[in-house]
């Protein structure tokens, strides 16, 4: 890993506590972001991506067999960062642990979940987020349902009109955020708080929340055929570019 020079003020958080159950067998000695894709585990990378993008101080989110992760990363010395760690004594979601950083932020903090294949331009999205002014930005990402029947668009009881096998398209949520320091404070302090619900605290109250679209290639480890995709992936010749997994 090249060790980029330049220093980022922001800080990162990295959601790494859950216990990943839908991976049924995989994560019952495992907590699910150490689990290795190619040589190094899920949770490694991402620390390299932030790294890379300049930013020097994360902070890992640990529950389920958090002291594996403590094992594995220490202080981050060895990742040329400074890793600390929010030990969550009951389970305070995927935005709860925010209360639990020892001082607020003096710049927009990134927020990741810690199940993350991506090699998303992090510094471009911080960027985007200053340069709209939005207190929270989201990263979005292009998701198509394809419907293998004909369906019908109705009026009342009548077939207005007969679309052939439609493919829908969505801007589903990533799992990685940018937030600033005064929007960070309004999380409940050690409530189990999801971090959607920071997303409809501040569209409540008419704040703009921006919406980031990734164009880099991204996928979430949450199930086991997604984890043995990532494994074949990573796997193939040139992959690892194209893939978004290095």
């Amino acid at each position: 890993m090249a060790l980029v020079e330049r220093r980022s003020e922001s800080w990162a958080v990295i959601m790494a506590g859950g216990k990943g159950e839908r991976l049924g067998e995989l994560t019952q000695a495992m907590p699910k972001p150490m689990l290795p894709v190619g040589d190094r585990p899920i949770l490694e990378r991402i620390v390299q991506l932030l790294v890379g993008h300049g930013i020097r101080r994360i902070f890992l989110s640990v529950n389920y067999l958090g002291r594996m992760i403590q094992d594995h990363f220490g202080d981050g010395s060895r990742f040329f960062c400074q890793i600390e760690y929010l030990r969550e004594e009951k389970e305070l979601g995927t935005g709860g642990a925010l209360s639990l950083l020892p001082s607020l932020p003096t710049a927009p903090l990134l927020l990741m979940n810690g199940d993350l294949l991506t090699q998303v331009n992090l510094s471009r999205m911080i960027e985007f987020h200053r340069q709209g002014n939005f207190p929270m930005t989201l990263a979005l990402r292009d998701h198509k349902i394809s419907v293998p029947f004909g369906v019908a668009q109705m009026r009342g009881d009548q077939v207005e009109r007969l679309v052939e096998k439609p493919t829908l398209q969505y801007q589903i949520n990533a799992g990685i955020y940018v937030i600033d320091p005064q929007i960070v404070a309004q999380v409940p302090r050690e409530e189990f708080y999801p971090i959607t619900n920071l997303v409809a605290h501040c569209i409540e109250r008419g704040l703009p929340v921006g919406g980031y679209h990734l164009q880099e290639a991204w996928s979430d480890i949450g199930l086991p055929q997604e984890f043995w995709s990532a494994q074949d992936a990573v796997a193939k010749p040139g992959a690892v570019q194209g893939q978004g997994v290095e």
